[in-house]
């Protein structure tokens, strides 16, 4: 019975070590572009990593990734198995699934395996140098033009998962609303920018929309959603600044950048239970929001809650400085007490201290004992 026992126990041990057994892949970079006519560059190649925690044994590795061999990718150093990283290119567009297995002990009685599996792990796109070009032609961009071939690019099998396409077509759109087109084709110019870039979004999983050039235009886009819509509406009409307030939700990368004045909006029309529960959750997030001190040329950049590194853009800090300034009187006015109302704004001190607005806010009253300066 001892001996039943014993075998149970160590059975379970096994198991529980078995399963704190872990592996992630990891690669250097996710986003690259095709090669073509197998000419390749430093830049096209992609290393994959397996990098195992709590492991014993000897380990082999099999690799597999979706697609096929030799058509849409081949390798440029190590195999399909026995390597615990290899080097990849890609010749064909698309989001591919990566999967590594790794077997303990291979061939002997104390064979384990595990796996892991990350969907849509690498990106590799095209930079559409002709849409490119329509966009930054001289002395004004063609917008017409612009979005016609876009579309033509959107409606091809071939970028049916790009979100590039979307983005100039967003951009194309978003010109002809600059530019004050009153063509009636392109009369709800605005409303469809603004659904390509949801399109572009949806489809970007691995940072299409963290180069530069896309972080400018929707920087630029929500500028005029802010200018446009939400500035003229703060003090105003509150059906009017919840259309303004839905349209930036639609354009924003980070929702928190519109959540507090959503919260705002949602307390002054009589919906308290939703205004508090928004301030409920997103304050305790706040709090742990961190600046860096390294900024990209048209966003913020902060560690989140989870201490992952996000990037707000010049307009979403605006639009957040904007929310926490009319959820400060709010909430002083609901709690009778400046409590919640100083916290967030002692958080929010070190962004907004020299922008007048905010410093006007924070020296009269209720709130000059908020922040000592």
């Amino acid at each position: 019975m001892k001996k039943i026992i014993l075998f149970a126990i160590i059975a379970l041990i096994n198991c529980l070590s078995l399963s704190a057994q872990t592996i992630e892949i990891t690669a250097a970079k996710r986003l690259v572009e095709p090669v073509y006519e197998r000419n390749v560059k430093p830049e096209n190649i992609v290393e994959l990593k397996s990098v195992l925690k709590n492991t014993k044994g000897k380990p082999s590795y099999l690799w597999a990734i979706s697609g096929s061999k030799g058509k849409d990718w081949d390798y440029e150093k190590g195999f399909s198995e026995t390597n615990d990283k290899i080097k990849v290119t890609f010749n064909r567009l698309g989001n591919y699934t990566i999967t590594v297995t790794v077997v303990f002990d291979k061939n002997s009685d104390n064979e384990t395996e595990i796996e892991t599996e990350v969907e849509d792990y690498i990106t590799v796109r095209s930079v559409f140098p002709e849409l490119a070009a329509l966009y930054a032609e001289k002395p004004k961009p063609n917008y017409e033009k612009l979005t016609l071939r876009a579309s033509d690019f959107i409606a091809k099998p071939k970028y049916a998962n790009d979100p590039t396409p979307h983005l100039f077509l967003a951009k194309g759109l978003f010109g002809l609303v600059k530019e004050g087109n009153s063509e009636p084709e392109f009369e709800d110019a605005l409303e469809e920018s603004i659904a390509s870039l949801q399109s572009a979004i949806e489809l970007d999983k691995n940072g299409v929309l963290n180069d530069v050039e896309h972080q400018n235009f929707v920087n630029a886009l929500e500028s005029y959603i802010l200018k446009e819509y939400i500035e003229v509406h703060l003090d105003g009409k509150l059906p009017d600044l919840s259309e303004a307030i839905d349209l930036y939700k639609q354009t924003t990368l980070n929702p928190i950048a519109i959540n507090f004045l959503d919260a705002y909006l949602k307390y002054k029309t009589k919906n308290v239970k939703a205004a508090n529960l928004i301030w409920s959750t997103e304050i305790p997030k706040l709090m742990k929001y961190v600046r860096q001190e390294f900024d990209g040329k048209y966003t913020n950049v902060f560690t989140n809650e989870l201490g992952n590194s996000v990037q707000l853009t010049e307009t979403d800090v605006a639009v957040l400085k904007y929310g926490i300034m009319y959820s400060a009187n709010l909430l002083f006015e609901r709690d009778k007490n400046l409590n919640n109302a100083c916290g967030i704004l002692r958080a929010v001190d070190p962004w907004f201290q020299f922008e007048k607005d905010f410093r006007d806010l924070i020296e009269g009253d209720p709130f000059s004992s908020c922040v000592k300066r």
